[in-house]
Order: C-alpha cells, then structure tokens, then sequence
C-alpha cells in the first residue's frame, strides 16, 4: 500500500529539512504532534527536531474536490499565493507571513513554517467574557497591530489606484437586499441599507487604493504574538483589487461577533475604532466602507441560512439573531451616511 500524502511528507521532511533551515547540520526525526480537520482539508503540526533546536511546520493537505478543482489544483493555486506573498514580504521587510517548505502540491498539499499567535477572535471573546479596562487596552492594542500591518501588506503590494464600478455594487447591494428581505429581513431594514449604500456611492468620485487582497483577513485569522502580527491563509488571495475590500471584510465579521449576548457593543467598538485608524481611513472613504461593510453583513447573513435541514431550530435560531443584529446595523449605517 502507498504511504499516504502525510506520510510521504514527513518522510522527505526527515531526509530534506536541512536544506530549509541550512542554520542546523541534521535532522534528528519529524513527528506530527496535532492535527485539526477543516471542511475541505486538514492541517498539521509538524516538529522537526535538530541536535539543539527545533522548528515546526504546518502541512496542509486537501481532501476531495472543491466545486471543480481537484486537491492538487487547490495546492498549486495556494502555493502560488504564499510564493508571491513571502517573496514580497521579504522584499518590503513584511513581518509575520509565513515560509513555504518545498512545493508538495501534486500531494494536494502545501508545506510551510508555523505562524505563532493566539487568534484576535479569541482575545475578543476573553475580554467580552472577562471585562476588565486593562484587557480593553490590551485589545485595542491588537486592532491597531491589526489594522498597521494590513496597511503595510496593501502598501506592500500596491497597484494603481482605478475607480470602482459603483453601479454594479449598488446592483449587487439590491440582490442581496431582495433576498434577505425574504429571508425575513423586515423591508425598512433593507431600504435603509439601499438608501444609504446609494448616498455613498454617488459620493464616490475619486479612484480608489488597489492592491493584492487577502479576502479571509477575519479576526480568527489574524494571529497576535508578542512581536506583532502573523497571518497564513492565503488560499483566496487575490493579486489585485479595492484594498477597501478587506478592511470590509475585516470590520463586518468584528461586528458580527456582537450577535453574542456576551459581545456588547462598546467592545466592537474599540476594535472597529482602533483598526480604522491605524489603517488610515480618509474621510472620502468613510461612506463607502459603511457600504462596503453592510454589504458583507447581508453575505454572511444569506450564507448562514444554507445549513442542512437536520439543523433546522439552529438554523432558525441563528437567522432570528442574525435579523435583529442587521436590523441594527441598519439603523447605524443609514446614521453614518446621513
């Protein structure tokens, strides 16, 4: 029987692994030490011993297709990415990206170093848990960290600024607003959501930051580590477009997390707060990312109702939730605009 992808990589990493860390003259052993299952692939944690140190890896191997791509189109799509991705950063001084080890994408997998940190999620869910004013700073320290080093990857990756297609957005903004209207969102809810996203984009005139975006850049993503900020999912990233997309994308899944009873509002807050600034949103952009923003919320918010029918009282429950949080976030976007 073949060794399985994991094990052919373990084993390579045992004779090679040298020729990835040359600081080390050999390789004791590789041993897998953890392993966490996601929907689509799993990953990996792998120690590499040497005579006086150690180094770990992450091994991320795809499983079955991913609409039509196979395993291995997904690794090489991937590895791709973090090749383009570390090879910036090392020109631009970028901190926290990880390194890829070797290319095993005809394994369907893809081999780097570990990025250490603890999730910015978890620090939100421990504040909100456990408040306490000296946690708050330690939080909005992290935003800041957050919202610097996304202003550094865009920088570091910039195009020419180009005009968005606003019209298309505002398209895309009345689709969503269709269906989450039948879905259960009241109607004043999604026409203060479309008046305000067509205030903001008439308004929008000038042409607009391009750059690659990393479009899973989501609090449980973003790891915090005594020396800054690290960040590895690069399996989505695209090599241009509005680097607005991601600072969206970053603050709707912040104030997502307030549908938790647990998660007040003045804590999301602190985070959106501290990370726009660091960031450097313009005054021009403000409206826009309001919009940009929502629209994100009603994506997340018609992306959950797709759950099996075995989890229908968890399906309602959430879009019971999910409806009174947006109808919220409504009201406050249509304020911002106005």
């Amino acid at each position: 029987m073949a060794d399985s992808p994991l094990d052919q990589i373990v084993n390579q990493l045992r004779t090679s692994a040298c020729g990835y860390f040359p600081q080390y003259p050999e390789v004791k052993s590789a041993r897998v030490v953890g392993h966490t299952p996601k929907p689509d692939h799993y990953i990996y944690e792998i120690v590499l011993d040497f005579p006086d140190a150690s180094e770990r890896v992450n091994v991320k191997i795809y499983r079955g297709k991913s609409g039509q791509r196979s395993p291995q189109e997904l690794a090489h799509n991937e590895m791709q990415n973090l090749q383009f991705v570390h090879l910036t950063a090392s020109r631009r001084k970028l901190t926290g990206v990880p390194r890829p080890i070797g290319d095993f994408s005809e394994l369907g997998a893809v081999v780097s170093t570990k990025i250490h940190g603890l999730p910015l999620q978890s620090i939100i869910m421990k504040v909100a848990l456990l408040p306490d004013n000296g946690n708050h700073r330690l939080l909005e320290l992290a935003a800041r960290q957050a919202g610097e080093w996304l202003q550094q990857f865009h920088k570091a990756t910039a195009g020419v600024p180009a005009a968005i297609d606003c019209d298309s957005l505002l398209a895309d903004m009345e689709k969503l607003c269709a269906r989450a209207q039948e879905d259960g969102l009241p109607a004043e809810s999604t026409e203060a959501i479309l008046i305000s996203a067509k205030c903001a984009f008439n308004r929008q005139k000038r042409p607009l930051r391009f750059s690659a975006r990393l479009q899973d850049f989501v609090p449980l993503n973003v790891l915090v580590a005594e020396d800054g900020i690290g960040f590895s999912e690069f399996a989505t990233l695209a090599r241009q477009g509005p680097s607005l997309m991601d600072v969206a994308n970053f603050l709707a899944t912040v104030e997502a997390l307030e549908k938790y009873p647990f998660c007040n509002r003045d804590l999301i807050t602190v985070v959106q707060d501290a990370f726009t600034e660091a960031y450097g949103i313009g005054a021009q952009e403000q409206g826009l990312l309001t919009a940009l923003r929502m629209q994100v919320l009603l994506q997340m918010f018609l992306q959950g109702r797709v759950i099996k029918e075995s989890a229908e009282r968890k399906k309602v429950m959430r879009a019971n939730v999910m409806k009174r949080f947006l109808q919220r976030a409504a009201k406050r976007s249509a304020a911002r605009v106005a």
